[in-house]
């Protein structure tokens, strides 16, 4: 009786409601650049509801998804979306929809690291030198994967808390200091932007496709709870609901009161830049100030430089931390795939060596988040991001609630029928 109250405790519930916080809060959310994409444009207003209900959605789903899992004895999702499927094969679209994801979310970490350093050293993060501060960042992800993986895997979770203490932080100065945007517009010689307009429904449009990528949480997720009751899925569903969705919340509106500003330093920077008269502006480091906008609200705010160095360097390290982990990830998940072994464990095709297999998986996801990565944060962020999140709409939400909920309650049924 007190193993099964334990597992359905909220204790429990929120230790697994945080494993899906620790992958919400991540670089992308720290830097605010998915924020400002997905929400603090459209207004102060829509910055704190929408959030809630964007991952007040994504409960929903997980909670489904995770209560699948558990009345099938899943704690993987292969197997779960095996099950999901009408068919089994089709498992593959939701590999497809999770490495896409991967790829993106490390190439938009190496972009995201390139633009931290180049606003931190106040370089213009453009053109050549985007290509050199993402070289830079590609070639410590090499020195990293093949000497510090221990290393970055033991620091993570200290920066991981760290990052969280440090955007909270952002979040109490940036809404502290709103009163002076009007007066940092007239001192740079900017027109406030107005607001993204909310027509043909595009924050909710927004909404959704934040809710969808974001599926990319149910993975770690079913592994996390596969051991908890119904009682207790439901719980941790709804603090993650809770965790994730105030946090967001908070962190979109403080961004929505600076977005005007934003927006219009860098429209000033560009022009300056496309003339040729940039340098000596004193507007360089704002060349993409909604690209890591919490870095660039810090850069405004009088006596928060202490606070400017500290989070730069949070958020470089997780940025890092991040590519390292997931390039892992994709080494464990596919060098085994180049070496084909009989049942006694014999070499029968493939690459024998498996130092050169992991070696060349490493290699070609580096290169193909290279890649990826000129495109830069900002259009990772809601291009990449916002096209795979269409595409887990169809595959992964709507089967949920197509196919899910049936095969639940036929579950729950067969389970009291067994009684």
């Amino acid at each position: 009786m007190e193993k099964k109250a334990l597992k359905n405790s909220w204790a429990i519930g929120f230790t697994v409601a945080s494993i899906w916080f620790g992958t919400h809060v991540g670089g992308g959310f720290a830097s605010g650049n998915q924020i400002i994409g997905y929400f603090a444009q459209f207004g102060s207003l829509g910055s704190l509801i929408f959030p809630l209900i964007s991952m007040g959605l994504l409960a929903f789903v997980m909670n489904i998804m995770l209560k699948f899992a558990r009345l099938n004895g899943f704690d993987n999702y292969k197997d779960t979306f095996s099950a999901l499927y009408p068919k089994p094969w089709m498992e593959i679209f939701f590999e497809i929809f999770y490495i896409v994801i991967i790829l993106a979310a490390v190439a938009a970490a190496v972009a995201g690291a390139g633009e931290v350093l180049a606003n931190f050293l106040h370089i213009p993060y453009v053109g050549a030198m985007k290509v050199i501060f993402n070289l830079l960042i590609v070639a410590l992800l090499v020195l990293l994967s093949i000497f510090g993986v221990k290393l970055v895997a033991a620091a993570s979770t200290v920066l991981s808390v760290a990052i969280m203490i440090i955007t909270a932080l952002i979040i109490i100065f940036g809404i502290a200091n709103a009163s002076t945007i009007n007066a940092l517009a007239e001192q740079y010689g900017v027109s406030l932007v107005p607001y993204t307009p909310q027509t043909g429904f595009s924050i909710f449009r927004a909404t959704l496709v934040y809710c969808a990528f974001q599926c990319v949480s149910i993975p770690p997720m079913i592994a996390a709870s596969n051991e908890m009751g119904t009682t207790g899925t439901k719980r941790a569903c709804i603090l993650g609901w809770l965790m994730n969705g105030i946090a967001l919340s908070l962190s979109a509106f403080m961004l929505s009161k600076w977005y005007p500003l934003l927006a219009a330093l860098k429209a000033k920077a560009g022009e300056l830049n496309a003339a040729g008269t940039l340098a000596g502006s004193g507007l360089e480091s704002f060349t993409n100030a909604t690209g890591i906008p919490n870095q660039t609200v810090l850069t405004l705010i009088q006596n928060a430089t202490w606070l400017l160095v500290i989070f730069s360097v949070l958020l470089f390290c997780a940025f890092v931390s991040t590519c390292v982990t997931l390039i892992f990830t994709m080494v464990q998940r596919f060098a085994p795939k180049l070496a084909k072994f009989d049942s006694e464990g014999e070499f029968i095709a493939g690459i024998q060596n498996e130092t050169l297999r992991r070696v060349l998986v490493a290699v070609l996801a580096i290169a193909i988040c290279f890649s990826i990565s000129l495109l830069g944060l900002t259009t990772i962020t809601t291009k990449v991001y916002g096209y795979d999140g269409y595409y887990s709409l169809l595959v992964v939400v709507l089967p949920a609630l197509i196919w899910g909920i049936p095969k639940i309650k036929k579950l729950e049924a067969e389970g009291k029928k067994a009684e």
